[in-house]
């Protein structure tokens, strides 16, 4: 079975904007209680997180008395929030700027004496916000054919027609038809968002594709239903759930290919989580050799063999830029070291950020705890006893290491202690992981292979070696980071990403990949390194093609996806050790 996920599924701005508002309003101790004025956004699952981490809902405002109130991403009226401002209470605005921007337009017709008419669904609470604003009169019409309705609209002044910023499109347009013949004097603004419009307008063409389409989102939300409507109208198979349990894969049978789109409401990992479904519910009807080999990659990805091999790779570089032959034992060092870290780390992490990020891993290590941890302590005892086999400072470097990593999520501040400090092992220091998993890798790809050996080091090599394993690493690391940003919010682990934003961490990989390309590019012109440094350069522009990719669509197979990324690392192993054989 085909899958395509439409490129537009998911939060949309505003949706994006009010989640992370609230999550990152606990992080700087606003008065408590806090509490959203009516439902954030729809989507019950999104709803029933925030309400564990403390934040519930409240629909009157007389349930209101102090502490902090987040006003939803609908917006409210103006009579609403001027009781809202006579409390006691911290206000925290998070209406999305296109409905703000729909208030704003209403809020100057009604300044003018002009009538209003919202395009939308009544009974929606952003257009029950909006009516708000239309002091001079207004109505909200869901159906241009109600002719009742539209009789009652006056002709002998202006008439302002806005739409619900989830409208569709079709709706709108007719209405706006309906009242031209009506009224001499209209204003008409499509303020229909630009995240609505792309998502219909990509189930039409998605529609074209595919033999099902489905809608990933809350049953209340207006625009997730709307895409529904959109996918019927073109004659395809529309099938519209919150989560993955509501598949029947009876639904799907003899369907080659389907599609996935998601509403405005919807978070990343409910849509990864009906992938994963589908996927295993397509991969039934494949051959048995195709599955097997196509779990043995997944595995491979999962349990950070792949990522193993990419840090074997690495060393392979590093060592040939430096002159040196690719020794095996250096590099089972390293794969050795690099496996268990990141497997232990990761079977110690309590934080719960990959059941949001990657379910499919949540579950695979839930299934195989046990053993995964016994593979990985036995790694990480062999990684030691090998070090000791290379020399003296290698094997005490190894053990520094190791001992580090496995601190790295242990608590080292009791659970009893007052949490003053504001965190409790080293991996709450805020954006700790990505500069440490880098500082690691690299001391094990360029560092800990030259340290007891006979051969003279050269600082000069050794240092832009370094330099350019942490630097691969880092851009690795900070990309998936990028991609885990919505359950790393939602668990309050602070990365890079979260710290510095989206666009901040996007220019500061692509200038990280200039910088490394021109250091291996000068430092060999320089005689520091090898000439293999100019043949690396391709590994910096491979990357680059892979972050084109992630800004251009969404990541369908993160797993595939993941393991193409340490794949490149594994070619900078193998173009050093063709490099040393020619």
């Amino acid at each position: 079975m085909k899958i395509r996920l439409a490129k537009t599924a998911g939060f949309c701005m505003g949706v994006r904007r009010a989640v992370e508002a609230v999550l990152d309003l606990q992080r700087s101790s606003p008065p408590l209680p806090i509490v959203t004025y009516g439902p954030l956004i729809h989507n019950p699952q999104t709803l029933q997180l925030l309400e564990s981490r403390g934040i519930k809902r409240v629909d009157s405002l007389d349930e209101i008395r102090h502490g902090t109130v987040v006003i939803r991403a609908h917006g409210i009226s103006p009579q609403e929030r001027r009781v809202l401002q006579e409390k006691d209470v911290r206000i925290i605005d998070a209406t999305c700027p296109r409905v703000a921007r729909v208030q704003a337009v209403i809020r100057k017709h009604a300044a003018q004496g002009d009538f209003c008419v919202i395009v939308g669904d009544e009974d929606h609470p952003e257009v029950r916000g909006l009516i708000g604003f239309a002091s001079a009169g207004g109505l909200a019409v869901s159906d241009p054919g109600m002719n009742g309705i539209l009789e009652t609209i006056p002709r002998d002044r202006g008439v302002c027609v806005v739409a619900q910023t989830t409208q569709e499109i079709r709706i709108f347009d007719a209405a706006v038809e309906a009242l031209n013949r009506r009224c001499p004097d209209l204003h008409v603004y499509n303020t229909i968002c630009d995240s609505t419009r792309k998502r219909q307008a990509e189930v039409n063409r998605l529609a074209a594709q595919s033999e099902m389409i489905v809608v990933v989102g809350g049953k209340g939300s207006g625009n997730t239903k709307r895409l529904v409507q959109v996918a019927e109208a073109h004659g395809v198979r529309a099938l519209h759930v919150e989560t993955d349990e509501e598949i029947d894969p009876s639904a799907l049978s003899g369907i080659q290919t389907v599609s996935i789109t998601a509403g405005a409401s919807t978070p990343n990992w409910q849509i990864l989580r009906v992938i994963d479904r589908l996927k295993e519910i397509g991969r039934s009807s494949y051959g048995s050799p195709f599955k097997v080999l196509r779990r043995i990659a997944d595995v491979g990805v999962m349990t950070y063999c792949l990522a193993a091999l990419g840090g074997g790779g690495l060393t392979a570089a590093c060592l040939v830029l430096q002159g040196r032959p690719p020794d095996w034992l250096p590099l089972a060092v390293t794969m050795l070291f690099v496996f268990s870290m990141h497997l232990l780390n990761r079977i110690q992490d309590r934080s719960g950020a990959v059941r949001f990020n990657t379910p499919e891993i949540a579950a695979f290590y839930a299934r195989h705890r046990g053993f995964l941890a016994a593979l990985g302590a036995l790694s990480s005892v062999a990684a030691v006893i090998l070090s000791f086999v290379m020399g003296r400072y290698s094997g005490f470097l190894v053990t520094a290491m190791v001992v580090t990593g496995l601190f790295y999520t242990a608590p080292l501040i009791p659970s009893s202690t007052p949490r003053g400090t504001g965190w409790r092992s080293l991996k709450d220091l805020p954006g700790s992981k990505t500069p440490l998993v880098a500082a690691g890798w690299g001391v094990a790809a360029s560092i800990l292979p030259v340290i007891s050996s006979d051969t003279a080091i050269q600082v000069p090599g050794l240092a832009v070696t370094f330099l350019f394993a942490a630097g691969m690493v880092f851009w690795r690391t900070a990309l998936s980071d990028l991609l885990d940003i919505q359950g790393d919010r939602i668990v309050g682990r602070e990365t890079i990403p979260i710290l510095i934003g989206v666009r901040k961490t996007g220019r500061l990989l692509s200038a990280l990949l200039v910088a490394l390309a021109l250091m291996l590019i000068v430092c060999a012109q320089a005689g520091w390194i090898t000439s293999v440094g100019y043949v690396l350069v391709l590994n910096t522009v491979v990357f680059g093609a892979f972050f084109v990719i992630y800004r251009r669509r969404h990541i369908l197979d993160r797993l595939s996806f993941e393991g193409m990324i340490d794949g490149n690392l594994i070619l900078a192993g193998l173009l050093g050790i063709l490099y040393g054989m020619a």
